[in-house]
């Protein structure tokens, strides 16, 4: 017999607990809280869909991580995957426009180049190891932009390339 791990059902004295410490958490912002449960609130009552209300937990619980990850808890498996892909659509975004502010007007070939690896390496004609030497020099002496494009480029090379192209 195969093992499988079983989480918990959630209950409502959860959801209280929850709601509870976001409360706590924003004693000193009630606009937050308040704006929170009018966001619960609308989801409950079907005027605001859930999609919108991830985007928006998301803004306003910016720097409290451990609020997130308990929000996350609640959501659909599917919402769960779509707040995934908003991040890192979000991430790529800020990316990208890091890139194109810093080379604008210093190096303008920089983006060029940087989007030919993506290229060559969505087509199959670069191994992730030469992409990230690539971007590495064509990077050189920006270690925040390449900290940031390597973090980006862990998960899903491919699809972090071909995300990447679009912007």
């Amino acid at each position: 017999m195969v093992a499988r791990r079983v989480s918990p059902a959630l209950t409502v004295e959860d959801a209280h607990s929850y709601i509870n410490t976001v409360k706590e958490t924003f004693h000193d912002q009630p606009t937050k809280y308040v704006e929170f449960v009018k966001l619960l609130n609308g989801v409950r009552e079907l005027r605001v869909d859930k999609d919108s209300v991830v985007a928006r937990v998301e803004e306003l619980m910016k720097g409290h991580q451990d609020l997130l990850l308990g929000f996350n808890v609640f959501l659909s498996p599917e919402a769960k995957k779509a707040a995934r892909t908003k991040k890192k659509l979000d991430a790529a975004k800020d990316f990208m426009n890091n890139l194109k502010t810093r080379f604008q007007r210093l190096d303008t070939h920089v983006v060029g180049a940087f989007q030919g690896i993506m290229k060559m390496f969505k087509e199959g004609k670069m191994s992730v190891k030469e992409v990230r030497e690539e971007v590495i020099d064509v990077l050189f002496y920006h270690e925040d932009l390449i900290e940031d494009f390597l973090k980006f480029l862990k998960k899903k090379p491919v699809a972090s390339a071909s995300l990447l192209l679009q912007l």
